[in-house]
């Protein structure tokens, strides 16, 4: 009977049979097995645990190098624990001392010295005035407490961030926290982990929580050269009461500055920029600047050619996280203003690279929405990505070892980016959104006509 039944409700489709062999039974193509990577698979597995462990390993180098420095410190002067010196001093004497002798270089090492700095030392002030209003804690703490609290503090909140807007797979978690990158930030003390959370969260959640994200972008301003892609986000993706909120914060943060140290400090840091950007391009510092400009100097090109291609970079990136964020302000999205930024800025070190292992976190959770597999290409640049900041911190090694890996990585996130803005206009059932026309609609609409 069942046999009748599904007899009469068989379409009659005739299909072409191919009786040769199928070429899939075959013996597999040598190295096959390297095209293809499952999440469930145990070379996955396998490889996720190298790459962690080489993280790890890099991780415990560092962590050994800061206590040798605590335990070789000369007597007299503090351990440097990388850069952060730097910031604890800056409050130390914005508490002390009018804020306007951060902006003289020679009374703010004068200052610096006598706070234990070793005298061949330069740590001038670039910053905004807002960037003290943020550290004016620390110079309340004595330093080492100051270093753990800062470091332990800004890294929480970093791991905060990418978990509750980037992923929360443990593996991208923990691969956040070992990364040469959190390495790096660790050992400078530096504020790459701060501005990370900043940038990740606001810009993830400028549209469902648009007054919570402009506040975190805006507190990104004390780092400008980081946050530069963000409005050009929130106007393409119509994000306006973000983009208020973000500058109005802006605004607050500087009216508080001027309340609390005086008109002058902005007149003080304006001056002050030409000179310092005359200093920085005489520091050899490249090998640690994973910017466009710093790696085209490596290679040899003169600085006025390298500032030349890096202001037309900066103008393509721009032009596509416009796009990128017109289409949809996706996971893929983020990740590619994240990734873009190290492309468009001329000023960015070794330590704001965790911006980038948020951008991969945010590309891993959106490409396993999507599939579980992943090809050799995106492998390869995935651990790129992860590994190569380990690479900028080896002695001797002045490569320009960051510029591939992050173009690798923002064409793949682009590639990606663009094929999900194809499959969601093909499918697409609402293409207007008020009465704003979305690319989709645009589509469908001349289509129907």
């Amino acid at each position: 009977m069942f046999t009748g039944i599904a007899g009469s409700i068989e379409p009659k489709i005739h299909l072409p049979v191919n009786n040769s062999p199928s070429p899939t039974l075959g013996k597999s193509p040598r190295g096959a097995w390297l095209l293809l990577w499952n999440v469930g698979q145990r070379k996955t597995l396998y490889l996720c645990a190298l790459v962690l462990g080489f993280c790890a390993l890099v991780l415990v180098i560092y962590l050994l190098q800061i206590w040798g420095d605590r335990k070789g410190q000369i007597s007299g002067y503090p351990p440097p624990f990388g850069d952060f010196f730097a910031l604890w001093s800056y409050a130390k004497i914005a508490i002390a001392h009018p804020v306007t002798e951060l902006y003289n270089f020679s009374t703010l090492h004068a200052r610096q010295v006598a706070l234990g700095m070793n005298p061949s030392r330069q740590n001038p002030f670039p910053y905004p005035p807002t960037f003290i209003v943020l550290l004016w804690p620390l110079g309340l703490l004595p330093y080492e407490v100051a270093y753990l609290v800062w470091t332990v503090g800004t890294l929480a909140l970093f791991v905060w961030a990418v978990a509750a807007t980037c992923s929360r797979l443990p593996l991208c978690v923990l691969g956040v926290i070992l990364a040469p990158a959190s390495a790096a930030t660790i050992v400078y003390g530096q504020s790459g982990f701060f501005a990370a959370a900043l940038i990740a969260a606001g810009i993830r959640i400028a549209g469902s929580r648009p007054i919570l994200g402009g506040i975190l972008l805006g507190i990104l301003s004390y780092k400008p050269q980081l946050g530069f892609l963000v409005p050009i986000a929130l106007f393409s993706a119509g994000f306006w009461p973000a983009l208020r909120a973000a500058c109005a914060t802006v605004a607050g943060l500087a009216a508080f500055a001027t309340l609390a140290f005086g008109w002058a400090v902005w007149p003080a840091w304006i001056s002050m920029l030409p000179a310092y950007a005359e200093i920085f391009d005489t520091w050899p510092v490249q090998k640690f600047t994973p910017t466009i400009i710093g790696n085209l100097q490596l290679v040899g090109l003169t600085l006025p050619m390298a500032k030349d291609i890096q202001a037309l970079a900066a103008v393509v990136v721009a032009i596509l996280v416009w796009g990128c964020f017109r289409r949809k302000p996706t996971r893929l999205a983020a990740a590619a203003l994240l990734v873009g930024t190290f492309l468009a800025t001329p000023h960015a070190f070794l330590y704001d690279l965790p911006m980038v292992m948020a951008a991969v976190a945010l590309f891993i959770q959106a490409r396993l929405e999507g599939s579980a597999t992943f090809n050799l290409a995106e492998i390869l640049i995935l651990v790129l990505a992860v590994v190569f900041p380990a690479l900028m911190l080896v002695d001797g090694l002045n490569a320009p070892v960051s510029s591939v890996p992050l173009v690798l990585l923002f064409g793949l996130i682009l590639w990606h980016e663009k094929r999900l803005g194809r499959l969601t206009c093909a499918n697409a059932i609402t293409p207007r959104v008020g009465n704003i026309s979305s690319p989709c609609s645009v589509q469908i609409t001349a289509v129907s006509q």
